[in-house]
C-alpha cells in the first residue's frame, strides 16, 4: 500500500444521503445540459441551414454514438479502478491508472481517425442511402468530430477522474461553461458565419478544447493527487486490459441502445401498418422523453459507482453495503414515480412536442406499454453498476448487456412476428422481466458460492 499522504476522502465519511446528493446532483446537471445543447444545436441547423443539414447530422447519430461509446469505454473502466485506489489510499496506483487511461484514450482516438480516413466515404454513403449531398455534409460533420476526438477522450477521462476525486462541483461548473460556450460557438459559426454543418462540428470541438484548458489548469494549479506530471512519470500502457474489461459493459450499453433503436425502426418498416411516419414520429417523442427520464437514474448510478468503489477500496464493507441499499431504494422510488407519471400523462405530454392529434394518440398508445416494467429498471441498473464498482467485470457485463443484446433485439422481431406492430412495444418490458429473472439467478449463485446475503452484501450480519 502506498505510504503517501492523501487528502480526506469525502466518500468514506459522513451521511450517505448527503454524499449521494452531493455526488449525483452535479452529474445529473451535467447530463441535462448536454441534452439541452444537442437540442439547441439541432434547432440552429434546422432554422439557419435547412432540413437537409439536420437530416445529414441525424444520419451520423449512430457513428456519433460510436465515439461516445469508445470514450465511455476508457473513462468508465478507469473510473472503477481509480475509485478503489483512491478509496484505499493507493495514490501511486491511482496515478498509474490515470496515466494509462490517457495513453489508451489517445491510442483509441488515433485508431478512430485512421479508420475514418480509410472507410469514411463508404460509411457515410451507406448511412445516406447513396445520396451524395447528404453523405458529403455528413462526412464533413463527422470528419471534424473524429479529427478532434482525442480532445473529447482526454476530457472524458478527466471528467470521470474529477468525480472520483470528489470534485463534482468543479465538474458541473465546467460542464455549464462548456455547454453555454458550445451554444455560443454554434450560433456564431452557423447563424452568423454561415458555416453550416461544419460550424456545428467546429463549435462542438471548440467547446471540447475549452474543457481541456480548464482541466489542464486544474491539474497544474489545483489541489489534486492526479497532476499532469503523472502522465510522464508512469507508463502510458498501465492497466489497459483491466480498463477495457471494466469499461466494456457501460460502453457496449451505449451501442446496445443504438442497436435497439435501429431494430425498432426496421421492425416498423417490416410491419408496414400504413402509418409508418406517424408511428416513427411518436416513437421519437417517446425516446426523447425517456432519455430525459433516464438522466437522473444514470447520474445516480455513477454516484453509486464512485461511493461504493471508494468504500469497497477502503474495505468499509458495511458502508459500501449501505450505499448499495440506498442506491437501490432511491432508484426504485424514482422509477416507480416516473412510470406512474409517464403512464398517467402520456397523452398531454405529447402535445408539448407536436400539435398533431394522430401523433399524440400514438404516443398515448405506445408509452404505457414501453414503460410497463420501468420500476424494475432502476434497481437492476444499480446492481449492475455495483458489480462494476467492485471490479467484478463479468457479472457487470452479464447484467448490463443481456437486456439489449440477448433479450430486447431478438424479442423485437419475435414479438412483432407473433403479435404484429404491438409486439414491438412489448419487447422492452418483456426484456426487463427476463433480465430480472437473470439477475435473480446470478445473485443466488453468488450468494451460495461466496456466502453473501442476497448475493450482494459483504458485511457480517
Amino acid at each position: 500500500m502506498s505510504s503517501e499522504a492523501v487528502t480526506p476522502n469525502m466518500f468514506t465519511h459522513g451521511p450517505l444521503g448527503a454524499v449521494f446528493a452531493k455526488t449525483a446532483l452535479p452529474i445529473i446537471l451535467v447530463m441535462s445540459l448536454n441534452g439541452l445543447t444537442a437540442l439547441v444545436d439541432a434547432a440552429f441547423l434546422g432554422v439557419f441551414v435547412g432540413p437537409e443539414a439536420l437530416g445529414a447530422v441525424t444520419l451520423m447519430f449512430p457513428l456519433h454514438m460510436l465515439i461516445v461509446a469508445l470514450a465511455t469505454l476508457v473513462a468508465s473502466g478507469m473510473s472503477s479502478l481509480l475509485a478503489r485506489h483512491l478509496g484505499g489510499g493507493l495514490v501511486s496506483e491511482a496515478r498509474a491508472v490515470f496515466a494509462g487511461a490517457h495513453g489508451l484514450a489517445l491510442a483509441v482516438s488515433v485508431g478512430l481517425i485512421l479508420l475514418f480516413a480509410i472507410f469514411g466515404r463508404q460509411v457515410t454513403l451507406l448511412a445516406a442511402e447513396g445520396s451524395e449531398s447528404l453523405a458529403a455534409m455528413g462526412r464533413i460533420y463527422f470528419g471534424i468530430l473524429v479529427l478532434f476526438s482525442p480532445v473529447l477522450f482526454v476530457v472524458s477521462v478527466n471528467s470521470d477522474a474529477l468525480r472520483n476525486e470528489g470534485r463534482t462541483g468543479l465538474m458541473a461548473s465546467m460542464s455549464l461553461a462548456i455547454s453555454l460556450s458550445n451554444v455560443g460557438f454554434n450560433y456564431v459559426l452557423i447563424a452568423i458565419l454561415d458555416l453550416g454543418v461544419a460550424g456545428s462540428a467546429f463549435g462542438t470541438a471548440m467547446a471540447w478544447g475549452l474543457a481541456l484548458l480548464i482541466v489542464a489548469a486544474f491539474r497544474t494549479r489545483g489541489r489534486t493527487e492526479l497532476r499532469l506530471s503523472a502522465l510522464y512519470r508512469y507508463s502510458p500502457v498501465t492497466a489497459w486490459q483491466r480498463i477495457l474489461a471494466l469499461g466494456a459493459p457501460q460502453s457496449l450499453g451505449f451501442l446496445g441502445m443504438a442497436l435497439v433503436s435501429a431494430a425498432i425502426i426496421v421492425a416498423l418498416q417490416v410491419a408496414d401498418t400504413g402509418s409508418y411516419a406517424i408511428t416513427v414520429s411518436a416513437y421519437g417523442i417517446v425516446t426523447r422523453i425517456m432519455t430525459f427520464v433516464y438522466l437522473p437514474l444514470l447520474g445516480l448510478s455513477q454516484a453509486l459507482q464512485t461511493i461504493v468503489g471508494n468504500n469497497f477500496g477502503a474495505e468499509l464493507w458495511r458502508r459500501s453495503d449501505d450505499g448499495l441499499r440506498l442506491g437501490i431504494a432511491l432508484a426504485f422510488i424514482y422509477c416507480l414515480a416516473a412510470e406512474a407519471v409517464l403512464i398517467g400523462f402520456a397523452g398531454p405530454t405529447s402535445f408539448l412536442f407536436v400539435a398533431d392529434a394522430r401523433v399524440a394518440g400514438e404516443v398515448a398508445r405506445i408509452m404505457p406499454v414501453m414503460v410497463a416494467m420501468f420500476f424494475a429498471a432502476g434497481p437492476l441498473a444499480m446492481i449492475a453498476t455495483y458489480f462494476q464498482a467492485i471490479g467484478d467485470a463479468g457479472r457487470a457485463a452479464i447484467l448490463a448487456l443481456s437486456k439489449p443484446y440477448l433479450f430486447a433485439i431478438p424479442l423485437i422481431f419475435l414479438l412483432s412476428f407473433a403479435f404484429g406492430e404491438q409486439g414491438i412495444w412489448m419487447a422492452g418490458p418483456a426484456a426487463e422481466l427476463l433480465l430480472l429473472g437473470l439477475a435473480a439467478v446470478v445473485l443466488a449463485a453468488r450468494a451460495q458460492r461466496e456466502e453473501l446475503r442476497w448475493g450482494l452484501f459483504k458485511a457480517a450480519a
